[in-house]
């Protein structure tokens, strides 16, 4: 008993890992991931989307689904033997990191914070003189001088974007700034959107003039430097990293994936002040604070009409749209694109005012984005889930907070996506082969009717077969390196029409097979003798073999 106790008490405080040893064994983790090496990266990658998921508590929610998103772009990446893809996930995961380390860090205290510090400095590469400088800073003045040094390489990336003689080099500076902005994003001094360098990065990707957006991106990095200099403590203690730093070592450039691949913790935007007209609605169903509350945030967010707001979900919903039409074509990667872009809107520019409106269904409605991006074989019905949840909570937003049980339990069921119910049916696939081959081993070939019926019971369990292969080739696809095998996702039932047609076909099939197997056996054991032609001639047998056995008993009698 007392080892049972013990070792749920060390199973407890393993559960509840310290950020600096999470991160430690997360660290330890990536450093073996390298292109070189898939066997070795792979199982990397995978011990840490388990760290993540079982010991992330630790951090907020929205860095910890963010950092699971890279992590599994990252798997795609060395899957497809990408560099400058799996080197730019690892990036942005190690400064996802690093954002909430300087939070821990600014709110810590005694060996923690020192800690916390160590871990910051390897997971965004500050240089060690800052490190020491910043360790006897108190909380306010530590993060006013490391805000200024990040802003200060931000500037220095942007400047090395628009001299950069050719267009690789260009997006990957701008890549090392839009990383380090992760980590100081929720600034009071903020001049700056995450979407900002999401545009910017998909206009230098996408071949189209970008100097102009990265320029207006300097400027805006600039100025908000220059608003952290009235403080004396920083400016006269803010250092000015060469390019030999690591923070602008070419070495940790990384170009980031599709800009709508991308999701990252959501920042706020530049605190607004609200209009001296309110102007941004709440229907009548919130009380006078609740009301109030919204109309802050959605002030904050940007949002001066209730229009606004809703165009934003509208938006949210034409990526998962989007995202079914891709998944029905067999277009995995470009499903994921979009379920990336709607949940970047999503946690950016919803969440925090559904979450006022309905907790629940919000945090359901974001695990449901994960879980999709995620998931290996994801079907087109799982959108629909998703779709229908956003519309609700567009719908409580209006109208007020209700309890939807059956769209939760929906939405609990599609957690499920992925690896647990691929595994289903892969079971129930393999299962599905033991009555067929009783059925043959019974009676063989030597009966037609029996073999019509085991021909039914093979159509009636191929809608199962189908979806257990489907999910083969799903994982396969994504974990065996083999992407021509994601075409057998278009199997599943769930994928599209013609799935569900054939299945039709299949069942009207059974119909007919199981009728004429049936009845056929039924004929043989003479239960359809009132009904059938082919059982006439047994019919006329039994009388007079009957009329004969009593004969002779009548002649043994007499005898």
């Amino acid at each position: 008993m007392k080892r049972g106790v013990a070792l749920f008490l060390w199973l407890a405080l393993a559960l509840a890992a310290p950020l600096p040893e999470l991160y430690d064994r997360l660290e330890s983790a990536l450093g073996q991931v390298r292109i070189e090496a898939q066997n070795q990266a792979l199982p990397a990658l995978e011990q840490a989307q388990s760290l993540l998921r079982q010991e992330g508590e630790v951090l907020p929610p929205v860095l910890r689904d963010a950092a699971l998103l890279n992590l599994q772009e990252a798997r795609q990446a060395l899957l497809r033997k990408s560099r400058a893809d799996l080197e730019a996930r690892l990036l942005l995961v190690r400064h996802l990191l690093g954002k909430a380390l300087l939070d821990g860090f600014l709110s810590g205290t005694g060996e923690e914070r020192a800690a916390l510090l160590g871990r910051l400095a390897r997971a965004t590469g500050l240089p060690q003189p800052l490190v020491q400088e910043v360790r006897s800073l108190p909380p306010e003045g530590a993060r006013r001088l490391l805000e200024a040094h990040y802003l200060q390489a931000m500037a220095e990336d942007l400047g090395r974007s628009l001299s950069a003689a050719s267009r690789p080099e260009a997006y990957l500076a701008l890549a090392r700034a839009y990383a380090r902005y992760l980590v100081i994003q929720d600034s009071p001094q903020s001049t700056l959107k995450a979407q900002d360098f999401v545009q910017a990065l998909a206009k230098v990707s996408g071949g189209e003039p970008f100097r102009a957006e990265v320029a207006a991106l300097r400027e805006k990095t600039l100025a908000w430097r220059k608003g952290l200099q009235p403080s004396p403590k920083p400016q006269a203690q803010a250092p000015t990293p060469t390019p030999s730093s690591p923070l602008s070592s070419p070495t940790q450039a990384a170009p980031p994936p599709a800009p709508s691949s991308t999701p990252i913790s959501p920042p706020p935007s530049p605190v607004q002040t609200a209009p001296a007209v309110e102007t941004f609605y709440v229907a009548s169903w919130a009380s006078p604070e609740l009301a109030s509350q919204i109309r802050s945030v959605a002030y904050a967010l940007g949002y001066n009409y209730v229009f606004e707001f809703l165009a934003d979900l509208d938006r949210i919903a034409q990526t998962v749209g989007l995202a079914s039409s891709a998944l029905g074509r067999g277009d995995t990667e470009s499903a994921r694109a979009h379920l990336a872009s709607g949940l970047f809107i999503f946690q950016k520019n919803a969440e925090p005012i559904l979450s006022l409106v309905n907790p629940d269904l919000s945090e359901l409605v974001r695990k449901g984005f994960t879980t999709l991006y995620q998931a290996p074989g994801a079907r087109v019905i799982d959108t629909f889930v998703l779709y229908d949840a956003i519309q609700e909570l567009a719908r409580q937003f209006q109208e007020g907070p209700r309890s939807t049980p059956w769209l939760n339990f929906q939405l609990f069921l599609l957690n499920l996506a992925g690896i647990p119910r691929a595994t289903f049916f892969l079971v129930a696939a393999a299962l599905a082969f033991f009555p067929l081959y009783l059925v043959r081993l019974t009676f063989g070939g030597r009966n037609v009717y029996w073999n019509l019926l085991a021909l039914a019971f093979l159509l009636l369990f191929l809608p199962i077969l189908a979806e257990g292969l489907s999910y083969f080739g799903a994982i396969m696809a994504d974990y065996g390196n083999l992407p021509w095998l994601a075409a057998l996702n278009n199997l599943s039932i769930g994928q599209g029409l013609l799935p569900y047609l054939s299945w039709g076909l299949s069942v009207f099939l059974v119909v007919v097979l199981a009728t004429a197997g049936l009845r056929g056996i039924a004929a043989q054991f003479g239960l359809l003798k009132e009904r059938g032609a082919e059982v006439a001639p047994t019919a006329e047998r039994l009388p007079s073999t009957t009329l004969t056995s009593e004969t002779i008993v009548e002649w043994d009698e007499e005898f």
